[in-house]
């Protein structure tokens, strides 16, 4: 059995015994139902991990790990991808975060862009961001990352545009991009260390948003001769840039 990992945003170097969040406590005790001295590792979301062993506290609830040590974490990408998204119906969103996270972007950015078609009232609230979060937290667990991806508040594509980045990709379907992300040769070895990736919604992007992007200075790609469902194409393309850039 694989040891269980557990996210513990307050661990910090040189802590010898941190208590867990409420939610993790709950899962080592309620649903894994581990006992004391049980080994786990901890990470902190920012790319430290640790080795452990669990230890049950007196109260109904509350459990700590023992710091044994650092472990050494999964490496990062060397290029820091934002990978911003229009806003996509709740399983489909959920599934892009997941996936996301476990292909190694450093941030998610959900849209609005026109031809968005969730309602404002869905996201509006900030309670689906939280909800993203909580996935992000989820699949860096599950695959072994010890970063979580920051899922940034649902911004338009202007305010995406005007954040810093080296380099910048729009992935259009086939009839509205350039060159293809894997045919072309300009992707190797990259002399950057951060990038946006733009993916639309379901509807695709507007004349006027691709326009947008190219005077913002980045390019619009194509990702192959088919149309990709709006949740297959961030997948597709983050591994195309990988499978380019190296990890």
């Amino acid at each position: 059995m694989a040891v269980p990992r557990l996210y513990v945003p307050s661990m910090s170097a040189g802590l010898e015994r941190v208590g867990l969040p409420a939610d993790e406590a709950h899962h080592v005790t309620r649903v894994l139902r581990l006992a004391t001295g049980a080994a786990v590792r901890i990470f902190d979301g920012r790319g430290r991990e640790w080795n452990g062993h669990l230890e049950t506290g007196a109260k109904r609830g509350e459990s700590s790990v023992i710091v044994e040590g650092d472990a050494t974490p999964v490496p990062e990408p060397k290029v820091a991808v934002t990978l911003a998204i229009g806003v996509l119906k709740g399983d489909q969103m959920d599934g892009v975060v997941r996936d996301a996270t476990a292909l190694g972007v450093s941030a998610i950015v959900p849209m609005e862009t026109a031809h968005v078609t969730v309602p404002p009232r869905a996201w509006q609230s900030g309670a689906a961001v939280e909800r993203w979060q909580r996935v992000a937290v989820a699949a860096a667990k599950q695959c072994g990352r010890a970063v979580v991806p920051a899922v940034l508040p649902v911004a338009t594509l202007e305010n995406v545009l005007a954040t810093r980045a080296d380099t910048m990709w729009l992935c259009a379907e086939p009839e509205k991009s350039g060159p293809g992300v894997i045919s072309s040769g300009n992707y190797a070895r990259p002399h950057f260390s951060s990038a946006l990736v733009l993916v639309g919604p379901e509807g695709g992007w507007a004349d006027r948003e691709i326009e947008l992007v190219r005077g913002a200075g980045g390019e619009v790609l194509r990702l192959g001769p088919r149309t990709f469902r709006a949740e297959l194409a961030p997948i597709v393309a983050l591994s195309a840039l990988w499978t380019k850039w190296g990890w």
